[in-house]
């Protein structure tokens, strides 16, 4: 009788135990859930911290008591800008976010649509209020898909502008910070545009690393217009192994 007597207040005990624990386990969720008070983001680049927070549904201050840690990463790494997040609580109402972007290349006009292409070709509609002045546009790219299928979109035309600048971030930063456009001419020659020169660059098809060392060798010439650029109307690097620099012709007739 002892034994069942000392049984039966053993298993009251445990179960007491364990009724405790989850109660505390519950009461300590609970507390933590109702301390956050500010969402602070660091780590963006294309949009502001605030228009993360907007965007990922995070901006509503009177719902930050209901929120989880994994609730708030789940959403911002849900961001389609966002490739990964880390998220912290200091213990007395802050959550630090820090994110890092996917690796945007350029802004691809595709139609009447622009997009975001990522280093893996993946396509991301650009968002309003996206700062996109440090990336350069990609245009008339040939998309012959029948349906709308923008996710990604991978071709030949676009591994040749990758190369240009990818080519041109390690050889000549100036140049590619001055980079604008891309012209892909629908599989025609590549024309380059630069901020702070008026006339295009004919680039062609092909050796895009060997032809982007030839234009950063000229970069200088180019950008503070020298005698030799003064009045060109275009530079042509289609041909191998050499510059061409064209002139304005003088279609006036004398006398």
């Amino acid at each position: 009788m002892k034994e069942k007597l000392g049984t039966i207040v053993g298993v009251i005990m445990f179960a007491v135990i364990i009724g405790g624990m989850i109660y505390v386990n519950v009461v300590i969720e609970i507390s933590e859930r109702e301390i956050i008070s500010e969402i602070i983001l660091e780590g963006n680049i294309t949009l502001s911290a605030n228009d993360f927070l907007i965007g990922s549904d995070l901006n509503k201050v009177s719902e930050y008591p209901e929120l989880t840690l994994q609730e708030i990463k789940s959403r911002i790494t849900e961001h389609p800008y966002v490739a990964k997040a880390e998220v912290q609580a200091d213990g007395v109402g802050r959550v630090d976010i820090k994110i890092v972007e996917k690796n945007f290349m350029a802004v691809l006009l595709m139609k009447s649509d622009p997009f975001l292409i990522t280093e893996n070709f993946q396509l991301i509609k650009l968002k309003r209020k996206s700062d996109i002045s440090k990336l350069p546009v990609i245009s008339n790219v040939n998309f012959n898909r029948k349906n709308n299928d923008y996710e990604s979109f991978h071709s030949d035309e676009l591994v040749r502008a990758f190369k240009i600048i990818d080519a041109a971030k390690i050889v000549n930063d100036e140049m590619y910070n001055d980079l604008t456009e891309i012209n892909l001419r629908h599989g025609g020659d590549i024309i380059l545009r630069f901020s702070g020169i008026s006339y295009p660059v004919i680039f062609g098809k092909g050796s895009e690393g060997k032809k982007v060392v030839i234009l950063s060798s000229i970069w200088k010439g180019l950008n503070k217009k020298d005698k030799l650029f003064k009045n060109s109307s275009y530079v042509d690097l289609r041909f191998n192994n050499e510059i061409f620099i064209g002139k304005p012709v003088n279609t006036e007739k004398n006398g």
